[in-house]
């Protein structure tokens, strides 16, 4: 097995930066001419047979590249018993899973039934992935497979906000104890620097992303924190789509697809008759020799917009007056910039850096690299549309700021959705802009085993509810 400890692709802080990356050294080897010399440029990245394997390209596209390490050290609870796991990695196979376990309290406000309620919930995801070089059938391929289950009863409408404030509680049906086969796709490169993604996916993972606040399990929990609720709009979190990612220069990526916005998890046939469209430009730039990255999403989807069917709302608040109409489109800017670095967090073992103390063989280690820094969102949509037209969030947060704890993470934001002034015409004025903060530490127990501490404070949009507080703890364990 490949061992990858400091390669540049393994840096990159997004997931879809690092699947364009791929683009770049596949292309020579899928029929694009290049400048290369004489020396064979991927010979690196091929398997016995010749093929060109992603998994050696970009080991950060599964989510475990490494098994290996002691109990405390390892990226996963089980390690790898008698090298099973390594010699079926070699072979292009990996089966992973984490379970993150949730309990929240309202200590204050909300709705009438909030104060001092507390629940608990639970999702387990299990991944599997097949490299098609590794496997002896063609270059450039990996399929990938994502199950759900969720259990529990998570915090649902007792805080009396909007914005759920336990995002883990929308997969894979929101707020529905279930089992779901979420993805099944292929991720194949392509030439003229270009990667496809076809067949079933969870949107979130490949849209507006960023290293300080996209990811549920380990860092904030409140929807707005992680992502845009209007997307709840155009589309579910298990969608047949068809996205493209072009690699135009070394800091800017292309991401330009289509899907099918009325597809829900758990069915399986889909809905073919309204459709979406996105073009979504990534640029990756410096500041004082700080990595950052802006990026620019517009969206547009021919399915009315009915805010009682988003999965990014409390479903159920809103009902009866929301305007419905066809053909709508989101744009939104959201980016981030790093403002400090460990030393030596970045420096790669090959250019004479030392053992990388930071470094975890899994993608969402990877995807947030040590250091501290800002991220933004803006976001609008017609007003003429749904209840919310405008949405704002950002804050600071980072990895590695304490001393002798290189796996910690933490993040302080705040987001503002704010409400239509064309729904003011509608009958009732039940809601109202909402406002929300929130804060959260990480402490990496062990790379696989993370407890976290939550709060959040909350201005409801829903006029009957008080200011909220809810605390709550957050496990997550990777197997």
């Amino acid at each position: 097995m490949m061992k990858h400890k400091n390669n540049a692709k393994a840096r990159c802080r997004i997931i879809m930066t690092a699947l364009a990356a791929i683009g770049v050294m596949a292309s020579s080897a899928l029929g694009q001419v290049t400048d290369a010399p004489a020396a064979d440029p991927m010979a690196a990245f091929k398997t016995d047979k010749g093929l060109i394997s992603l998994t050696k390209v970009a080991p950060e596209l599964t989510p475990v590249s490494d098994y290996t390490g002691d109990f405390w050290s390892r990226a996963t609870l089980l390690g790898d018993p008698g090298g099973w796991r390594t010699r079926f990695y070699d072979h292009g196979i990996t089966l992973d899973a984490q379970l993150t376990q949730v309990y929240q309290g309202v200590t204050s406000g909300g709705s009438s039934k909030g104060n001092g309620h507390w629940q608990y919930n639970g999702l387990f995801e299990a991944n599997l992935t097949i490299d098609t070089a590794k496997a002896g059938l063609w270059s450039g391929g990996l399929f990938i497979f994502t199950e759900q289950t969720s259990f529990g009863n998570p915090l649902k409408d007792q805080p009396g906000n909007l914005s759920p404030v336990n995002a883990t509680a929308l997969w894979p049906i929101a707020y529905d104890p279930s089992s779901v086969l979420m993805e099944y796709l292929l991720v194949q490169a392509l030439p003229f620097n270009t990667v496809a993604l076809v067949g079933r996916l969870d949107p979130s993972k490949y849209l507006d992303l960023n290293s300080f606040a996209c990811n549920s399990n380990k860092q904030f929990l409140n929807v707005s924190m992680n992502s845009n609720p209007l997307f709840g709009r155009f589309l579910t979190y298990s969608v047949y789509a068809a996205i493209f990612m072009t690699k135009l220069t070394d800091d800017l990526t292309l991401a330009y697809g289509a899907w099918t916005p009325n597809t829900a998890p758990g069915g399986y046939g889909g809905h073919w008759n309204d459709y979406g469209v996105a073009i979504y430009p990534m640029f990756k730039y410096k500041v004082f020799n700080h990595p950052g990255m802006v990026q620019v999403i517009a969206a547009y989807t021919s399915k009315n917009a009915v805010d009682v069917g988003n999965p990014r709302f409390v479903p159920g608040v809103i009902t009866g007056n929301t305007p419905t109409k066809t053909d709508n489109w989101i744009v939104e800017v959201s980016g981030e910039q790093y403002l400090w670095e460990p030393k030596g967090a970045s420096v790669p073992q090959a250019e004479g850096g030392k053992k990388e103390k930071f470094y975890v063989p899994t993608k969402d280690f990877v995807q947030d690299r040590p250091g501290v820094g800002i991220f933004y969102r803006f976001s609008s949509t017609p007003k003429d549309r749904s209840a919310y037209d405008i949405y704002l969030s950002g804050g600071f947060g980072g990895r590695g700021v304490i001393p002798g704890r290189p796996h910690d993470r933490f993040g302080v934001g705040a987001y503002w959705v704010k409400k239509s002034s064309d729904f003011d015409k509608q009958p009732g004025n039940l809601l109202r802009d909402e406002v929300g903060l929130e804060a959260f530490y990480n402490f990496a127990i062990t790379p696989w085993l993370q407890l976290s501490l939550d709060a959040q404070w909350v201005s409801p949009g829903i006029r009957s509810s008080d200011n909220t507080w809810v605390l709550g703890t957050r496990l997550n364990i990777r197997f």
